[in-house]
């Protein structure tokens, strides 16, 4: 056994767990873990750091945790961004990074701590992972834990994570491509995972998404909605047949489930394009939320391949203090944390391209702190030395320092050359007034892209709405390919005809898309006159469904046209696919 040791915390927006970890021969011992219920309304986000400091502070109590300590952020809580960038030598790789990123970043980037990792290279271009934290979030965070005992040492991502914990479990390295759905509480974040790499994408709802719905259905509190979906879902409580709320649950859980499948079979999609990948031909599930009653079953189903839960145990030895009901919970709370101590105690053989490096966001005024801490022994052992040494050795360098005196002087006279060569720095002072300026005008741009905000939260919040509309069972299957905004005065110039009773500030919104026609009758023994009518009939219902949802919706005034059409003669009796496309004149 190891005598190094390391406390991992998972800040989960739920929960936090911690975990004592060291080395035991080839394998990860899990020395001592403990897990803690965050109590407060999910909903609101200014409740989370004090209810986690509380929790963690408790935990801390009954574990008897305190030191250095690792924290895992979730995504939730951190700007990310995916880039592609030159392959350029280690040197010139991060100011690369930063120019791009700061393209890319919604906030400037010298007002986030952001550190990043290379996912992909082929040797020509680098594909780049970068997350980003605000500062005051994560100096608030770090006095939090400091207050409770405990010295951070690093602030990493959890959603990079997985792919560690998935490796260091042998799964991945074999031919084929596998996607990881992690269930979170306030996101999902999915890893394609492949030989050769690996690409994450985060959807932004988890079992949180799932409470809200059972909230705003039953017309309860949050936190009470909360309660009742972890009693039903997890069979604590028994509910009669005849009671009303079981009907909202259940509809409410196959919403949730169909708006995941959705999102994973865009994000699959997406994937193919990007990577030119394949479709993945397993599924693993992680996160306190994969416990959601029939998930592995619907999304077999509808993903059409084997399901499985993902379990970390398999890098792990356990401790003998580990309880049986701590066992029981494990496999759906350390995917992150093995993953981030799979990088420390990787053996130092280790391929770099095997297990990624680990990102740290902590504050700068920390890392300094932190430095220091290291090299405290060395300072004092100099101090050591310097109260050790004879008398008469003082003494003689007591009465040397006549002749120091002499040698500064004839310092001073060099000096008094050098003031000469202080000329050529005034080219570099004229350059830094430049850069002055510059960064002057950059803060001056910022500020009309403040003015844009409004709009940008405006189309946000339509995005939202659009989205909301693909939730409904009679609209299945359905994607959106294009979002296109334009006004009414570029549609004239273009030789649109424009409605009479539209004005020139009205905009409008070309929404064009997809959906996929799945008969109701068996393809293998209907005829082909059945089959079509059956096809027919559903693409008319959809077509009505989805007109319907949209004109409902509260920030579309007018549906001006819609079209909706094949891709070619027999591609909706041979493929089952309609496209569609809106034309709508959006509220003011």
């Amino acid at each position: 056994m190891s005598d190094k040791k390391e406390i991992i915390i998972n800040c989960g927006i739920s929960h936090v767990s911690a975990g004592v970890f060291s080395q035991d021969g080839d394998k990860i011992l899990l020395e001592q873990v403990g897990l803690e219920t965050l109590r407060y309304d999910l909903s609101n986000e200014d409740q989370w750091l004090d209810c986690f400091s509380k929790g963690l502070e408790n935990l801390c109590a009954k574990e008897n945790i305190k030191g250095n300590a690792r924290f895992i952020f979730p995504g939730s809580l951190l700007l990310s961004k995916t880039i592609r960038v030159p392959h350029v030598e280690q040197e010139r790789q991060k100011k690369i990074v930063a120019f791009e990123l700061m393209q890319k970043m919604p906030v400037p980037l010298t007002d986030l701590i952001w550190d990043y990792q290379v996912i992909d290279d082929d040797g020509v271009e680098q594909e780049i992972l970068a997350f980003a934290v605000k500062p005051k979030v994560a100096e608030d965070f770090c006095e939090k834990v400091m207050e409770i005992g405990l010295n951070p040492v690093q602030i990493t991502p959890a959603p990079v994570l997985d792919y560690n914990a998935m490796r260091s479990s042998g799964i991945g390295q074999e031919s084929g491509e596998t996607l990881v759905v992690n269930v979170g509480a306030k996101s999902t974040n999915l890893l394609f995972l492949n030989p050769t790499g690996f690409l994450i994408r985060p959807i932004s709802m988890g079992g949180n998404s799932l409470t809200q719905n059972i909230s705003d259905n039953l017309g309860t509190q949050f936190e009470k909605a909360e309660e009742v979906k972890k009693n039903y879902f997890s069979g604590a409580v028994a509910f009669s047949a005849d009671d009303p709320s079981v009907q909202t649950l259940e509809k409410c859980s196959k919403q949730f489930l169909a708006r995941l499948t959705q999102e994973i079979t865009r994000s699959v999609v997406t994937y193919k394009r990007l990577k030119k990948g394949k479709s993945p031909t397993k599924m693993y599930l992680a996160g306190r939320g994969a416990l959601l009653n029939q998930l592995p079953e619907y999304l077999s189903q509808s993903q059409r391949l084997a399901v499985d839960y993902f379990d970390p145990l398999q890098a792990l030895a356990l401790s003998d203090k580990v309880s049986q009901e701590m066992r029981n919970l494990l496999p759906f709370m350390l995917s992150e944390p093995v993953g981030l101590a799979s990088s420390i105690f990787a053996p130092s053989a280790t391929d770099n391209s095997v297990l990624t490096k680990t990102i740290n966001l902590l504050p700068a005024s920390k890392l300094t702190n932190l430095n220091f801490r290291k090299k405290q022994p060395l300072i004092l052992g100099a101090a050591i030395m310097l109260s050790l040494t004879p008398l008469p050795s003082l003494l003689s360098a007591y009465f040397q320092s006549g002749d120091l005196n002499k040698t500064l002087a004839n310092r001073e006279s060099v000096n008094r050359d050098l003031a000469s060569d202080l000329d050529g720095l005034e080219e570099k002072g004229e350059t830094l007034t430049f850069l002055q300026h510059f960064n002057t005008e950059v803060e001056n741009r910022n500020q009309k892209f403040e003015k844009l905000g409004k709009t940008c939260w405006n189309i946000q919040h339509l995005l939202n709405l659009l989205q909301e509309s693909l939730n409904h069972e009679e609209v299945t299957d359905t994607w959106f390919d294009e979002f296109r905004i334009t006004s009414s005065t570029e549609q004239g110039n273009r030789g649109v005809v424009v409605n009479k009773n539209q004005t020139a500030s009205d905009k409008i919104l070309i929404l064009s898309g997809r959906y996929l026609v799945r008969p109701t009758v068996n393809v293998k023994t209907a005829s082909s006159e059945s089959l079509r009518d059956n096809l027919i009939q559903l693409n008319s219902a959809k077509q009505k469904a989805l007109t319907n949802y949209l004109s409902t919706l509260s920030m579309i005034k007018e549906i001006r046209q819609k079209k909706f059409q094949t891709k070619e003669k027999g591609d909706l009796f041979n493929k089952y696919y309609v496209y569609f496309e809106f034309e709508i004149i959006l509220e003011n």
